[in-house]
Parts: C-alpha cells; structure tokens; sequence
C-alpha cells in the first residue's frame, strides 16, 4: 500500500515551523557555552558543569542541521518545499543530525548518574571523575561509528524535516511496489537506534532516579539511628527530609524536561512502525519540540542553579554547634557551661525551638567537601569522627568541656 505523501501545508511546515525553535535553541547553548567558559568559568572545576559544557557544544551542530531543514534536501525531491540541496549535503548533515543527537541524549543522561555518585561519596570528585572520561567515549564513538555505516550504505536520505536515517524515496521500504533507489536494508541499524534512546531517554534516568531515592531513604535511616543525642537526631531528621524534598523536585524537572523534548519524537516513530503510515502533523509538532531542546535545557540548568545556589544564612549544624558550647582556646567558667547545658535541654525538649534555617541544595552539582553542610548527614567517613573527636576548629562536645571546666575549678 502506497504511503500517502503529506499535503502542501504540511510540506510547507516541515520545511519552516522547526526554523524558529531550531534559532531558539542555538543561542541557548551558545549562551551556557559562553556562561561557562568566559562569564564563571571556576564551575567548569566541577565534574557537573563539564558534562553540562560539552553536551552543549553537541547541541549546536545539532541545532544547526535542525535550523536548515529541507534545505539540505537534494533539489527537486518530490513532495519538500524548499529542497535546495544535493544528495551530498543531505548525507553530510543527515550525518551531523544522527550523531549529535544521540551524543545529546547521552550527556543528558549521564547528569543524573553523576548525581548520584556525588551523593554516594559527599561529591568528593576525585572518588568519582572517572566516569567523565567513559562518558564522553560513549557519547561521541559509539553514535559516530554507526553512522559512518549508515552513511557507507547510503542510508541517509530525505525524511521529515530534512534527511534523516532511511532509504529513497520516501516510503519504498514499506511499499513493494515503489522501488527504493537508494539505501540498503539496516533495519537492525534503526532498531538499535530506537532502543538505545528508550534506554537513554526512559529506562537509565528512571532507573537511576530510583535507586538515588532508596539511596537516600536509607542512607538517611541509618543516620537516626547511629545519632546519640536527641538533638541532633532532630536536626537530622529536618535536614533529611528538606534534602529529600529538594532532591526529588529537581530530578523531577530534570526527568520530565528531558521527557518533553523526546517523548513525541518517539511516541510518532512508535505509531509509523505500528501503522506503517506516518502521522504527519504528529511529527510536524515532534520535530518543533525536538528542535527546541538548547532552550529547553538551558532552563533546567539555571533553574537547578537558582534553586541550588547555596546556603540561605548560616547553617543548621553551625547554629547548633555554637549553641552548644564557645569554641577551643577560650577560658571556660562554670557559667559557660550551665548556658551551654540550658541552650542544650531547651533544643532537645521541642522540635519547634530548633532554628528555621532553610536549606538550598543542588542534586546535579553539589558543593565541595569542604563547604558541603550536608557532610555530616552524608558522609560516612566522618561521620563518627564528628561525634566522638570534633574536627580542629569546632567546639568539642559538653561532656568533655564540663570535665574541663570541672579540672580547672578544683585547680583554682
């Protein structure tokens, strides 16, 4: 049955409804590239931000074939308004249009698996940088090799708007009565295709999405409940759960941000491959969202960053600390330490006179080890040194200034 070619609007918005959204997204990523490397270029320090840069400089080419449209279709191809292009252009940019796009899925991907490895380890980067350098790998030499097979085999020709992977003209490989002039048999290229941006795009960041909470959940458990004082059991079960609050709202934007630019491309390729028809206006609207993806991603990077950007006034754990007690060095009297024992019985009698500090958390980036207040939550390494030897700097625990205290009075 002969596939039924799309009508002249039709073809006339496969060739210029993307153009805008596709000029939308290459100054987005052109402004994150520029905010990265000339405006803050000290974020590029962190693993996140690096991912960040390099999945942006993907989305240009990208956003670049996406913006030329049928342009680079060979001219005179039946049914494409304005097809002003040569068979080479169309498998060059065919070529960029394939790659790159699968080189973005990847990088956007592989954000949530570097978040969740600074979780697992307090982002201390060095524990983890390793993974920068695979990533990349699987992001640039796996899409380019299987296109450069696609492009041997001349598989890159006219599709929607532009050329995409699939055999000339349009519809021969579904149709035995319209002979394919062009291009070989690669379905199995077309399935790998197909179920490596499912796994990409659905099954991996959920996966990952999944198993960061039940991180948390009981990474956060484990902490009540190793906690000796009633206090600090308090403090952590507030920080936890603002964490954990945090955390799920902006892997939810990052999930479903990167949801809405996929979803439609794959939910119209889904209904050619079920039908064997395309659904045209379906894949008109795919095609505009799917060229707004610079835009788009550059929206969660600056939100994540405003809803993350440090700690709203000093944190939780600091006021506790200097409620406990005055810091190492200073002369202790009896006076000091009943203040410091009445601040203490007032914070463990009622969750309500802790201190409302709010918390500001980025999943994606976090902070360095250093000045990370969630270390003492987090951090296994230290947290058992922090109950039972203060790191130099902080006050050591009441029992220990009392015993001081206790020493000096029956000196003097």
């Amino acid at each position: 049955m002969a596939v039924p070619p799309p009508t002249t609007s039709q073809q006339r918005a496969f060739a210029y409804a993307p153009m805008p959204f596709a000029a939308i997204s290459y100054l987005s990523s052109s402004y994150v590239i520029y905010h990265l490397l000339y405006q803050e270029p000290q974020k590029l320090k962190r693993l996140y931000h690096r991912l960040v840069l390099a999945m942006n400089v993907a989305l240009i080419p990208l956003s670049f074939t996406q913006f030329l449209s049928t342009m680079v279709v060979p001219e005179g191809t039946d049914n494409y308004v304005n097809a002003i292009g040569t068979i080479d252009t169309c498998t060059a940019l065919g070529f960029i249009k394939f790659m790159f796009s699968w080189s973005v899925a990847t990088y956007y991907a592989s954000l949530i698996l570097q978040a969740l490895m600074g979780l697992r380890n307090n982002f201390k980067e060095e524990k983890y940088r390793w993974i920068e350098t695979p990533i990349h790998l699987v992001a640039y030499c796996i899409p380019c090799a299987i296109s450069i097979v696609i492009a041997a085999h001349e598989n890159f020709n006219p599709d929607g708007s532009g050329c995409w992977f699939g055999r000339a003209p349009r519809g021969c490989a579904s149709d035995p009565a319209v002979k394919c002039e062009r291009g070989h048999n690669l379905a199995f290229m077309g399935l790998i295709y197909a179920i490596s941006n499912i796994f990409l795009c659905l099954i991996f960041p959920t996966s990952v999405a999944l198993a960061m909470g039940c991180w948390m959940k009981k990474k956060g458990n484990n902490e009540l409940s190793n906690s000796v004082s009633r206090g600090m059991t308090i403090v952590r079960d507030r920080a936890r759960k603002e964490m954990m609050q945090r955390v799920y709202f902006q892997v939810s934007l990052y999930l479903f941000s990167f949801w809405s630019t996929w979803v439609i491309s794959i939910a119209s390729r889904a209904l050619r491959l079920i039908t064997g028809d395309p659904v045209y206006n379906l894949l008109i609207l795919s095609n505009c969202i799917w060229s707004l993806q610079g835009f788009v991603f550059m929206v969660v990077y600056f939100t994540l960053q405003k809803m993350g950007g440090g700690l709203e006034g000093e944190s939780l754990s600091n006021n506790i600390w200097q409620s406990f007690s005055v810091r190492r060095g200073h002369r202790l009297t009896v006076r000091d330490i009943r203040s410091s024992a009445q601040r203490i019985e007032s914070v463990t009698e009622s969750t309500n006179d802790l201190p409302e500090q709010s918390f500001s958390f980025h999943v994606f980036d976090g902070v360095p080890d250093p000045d990370s207040p969630w270390a003492m939550f987090f951090d296994e390494d230290d947290d058992s040194e922090n109950e039972d030897a203060p790191d130099e700097g902080e006050p050591p625990p009441l029992n220990e200034e009392i015993e001081l205290a206790g020493d000096r009075d029956r000196l003097e």
